[in-house]
């Protein structure tokens, strides 16, 4: 019996802890990507969108429909687009309704389709866009490279201003994970120039690149043309200053960031546009802060005064990043070898000679303090004096806290203090009121003697005048009587009288 007994608790077990692994397995089911049947309602070739390659694209024009479907017959639960062109807002028809997408602009546009579809179809919003790959996907978690893109952030702690695409990787790449990831620092990238005219596989690397790196804020370009300059007075030439000034001044009023970071103002290599861009940051730096400079931004995003900026290489107040710390957030890898990754994804800038380095002449490491609003560094770290966001939101959460707990305090302390007055004052009125009556029944009993007195007075004077005029009515009929006697004596004395004179 007892071997039966153990026999079942062991099975038992064994049961506990498969349905437990189940459970777990299910928690982290990683979405299945199927193959997708495409078809193009205008009858065009549709599979360069499902060849995972950004040099093939198609172009549609406005009105055109792509319905999408699970080469299984499944349901579709994830639509990831490639789009090769900027995009807006467009409709995506499921089974399940219409659903608005395109809103944020996300070239690289993952929509999630919780219930289920059959199939989704496409509605191209405008002429000339074009779209490079489609994926999708069943339910589950979706695969890391698919790029779930948060908007820019509200407010940055860094923002990096980058001339091209690969440079913010090349030059100032150990930040994004150094801060933003190890420290979840909001991290901004604004790039001064667009790639849709010259070479638009660079807009999927640079989202590839920061993607890599850790960034999850969405970036924000200028529209400059790219165009290469060997001196500054070149790039000057070529590009519009004062309206690159104006960008920046329109980006930092609008992010407000506590740090800045920017280009060698030598250019690195000696590049123009490089040199422009660390001009027009300097520049735009003073200008945000001035309610009289670039109005245009003023009154939608007010002035701001950065409160640390620095430049790539520059020679003073020297900065030198520790890129060889390993980061648990990045599966132990260091900084640096995660900015070597990203730049990796730069696939159409491999044949040049850059690379990213910490030690070598245009070090990914190396900055100097242009600007402090803070007080100077004495260690290398750029949030050196600084709170991110995050650190004074939490701290004007906590101190709401405190005061709505010292407010509730007092609003409890006032209502306690009211209810005791309350009880106070009703207990002064039972007091006046016991004290009124007392006063009531002591005069009720005055009043009362009084009129017994006044009473007993009444009658004492009722009793005197009865026996006052008892004596003076018995007074009168003494006398009466007397007078009565003394007559009769007298009249009794006269007749007694006569007789004897007739005896004569």
């Amino acid at each position: 019996m007892k071997r039966y007994r153990n026999s079942i608790i062991r099975i038992l077990m064994l049961f506990g802890a498969v349905l437990i692994g189940v459970v777990v397995l299910d928690c982290n089911v990683k979405a299945e990507e199927k193959s997708p049947s495409i078809i193009i309602d205008s009858g065009k070739d549709a599979s360069g969108l499902s060849d995972g390659s950004y040099y093939t694209a198609i172009t549609f024009n406005e009105g055109d429909m792509i319905t999408v479907q699970a080469e299984d017959g499944g349901a579709i639960h994830g639509l990831y687009i490639i789009w090769n062109s900027p995009v807006k807002e467009w409709v995506l028809e499921t089974d399940n309704g219409s659903i608005t997408c395109g809103q944020n602009g996300f070239i690289h546009e993952y929509i999630e389709l919780e219930a289920g579809t059959s199939k989704a179809v496409i509605n191209i919003p405008d002429n000339g866009i074009s779209i490079c790959d489609i994926r999708i996907f069943g339910s589950g978690d979706i695969p890391d490279n698919v790029q779930l893109w948060n908007v820019p952030c509200d407010r940055a702690d860094i923002m990096l201003i980058a001339a091209h695409a690969d440079d913010e990787i090349l030059f100032f790449g150990g930040i994004i994970p150094t801060y933003g990831v190890a420290q979840e620092a909001k991290i901004q990238v604004v790039y001064m120039t667009q790639f849709w005219d010259t070479a638009s596989i660079r807009e999927h690397e640079k989202l590839d690149g920061l993607w890599t790196a850790g960034c999850r804020y969405y970036p924000v370009g200028a529209g400059f043309t790219d165009m290469y300059s060997e001196s500054l007075e070149g790039a000057r030439t070529q590009y519009d200053e004062d309206a690159m000034i104006e960008f920046i001044v329109e980006q930092i009023r609008r992010f407000k960031p506590q740090v800045t970071v920017t280009h060698d103002f030598n250019g690195e290599y000696g590049h123009g546009y490089h040199r422009l861009t660390a001009d027009a940051v300097m520049n735009a730096l003073e200008a945000a802060a001035d309610a009289e400079s670039y109005t245009a931004s003023l009154e939608q995003y007010g002035v701001w005064d950065t409160p640390k900026a620095y430049f790539h290489l520059y020679e003073e107040n020297k900065l030198h990043l520790n890129l060889r710390e390993p980061i648990e957030e990045m599966d132990g890898r260091t900084a640096l070898e995660v900015a070597e990754e990203a730049y990796k994804m730069h696939v159409s800038q491999q044949w040049c000679w850059f690379y990213v380095s910490d030690d070598y002449k245009y070090s990914c490491a190396d900055f100097g303090l242009y600007k402090t609003l803070v007080g100077t560094d004495t260690a290398n770290n750029m949030l050196e004096n600084i709170k991110t966001y995050e650190v004074q939101e939490a701290e004007s959460r906590e101190q709401e806290s405190i005061e709505e707990s010292i407010a509730e305090s007092i609003r409890q302390s006032e209502e306690e203090s009211i209810r005791e007055s309350e009880k106070e004052s009703i207990r002064q009125s039972e007091e006046e009121s016991i004290s009124i009556e007392e006063s009531i029944s002591v005069e009720e009993s005055m009043s009362i003697e009084e009129a017994m007195e006044e009473e007993r007075a009444r009658r004492h004077t009722q009793q005197m005048m009865v026996v006052s005029i008892a004596i003076v009515l018995a007074v009168i009929t003494t006398v009466f009587i007397l007078v009565c006697v003394h007559a009769s004596k007298k009249n009794s004395g006269k007749n007694m009288e006569k007789p004897k004179r007739r005896k004569r």
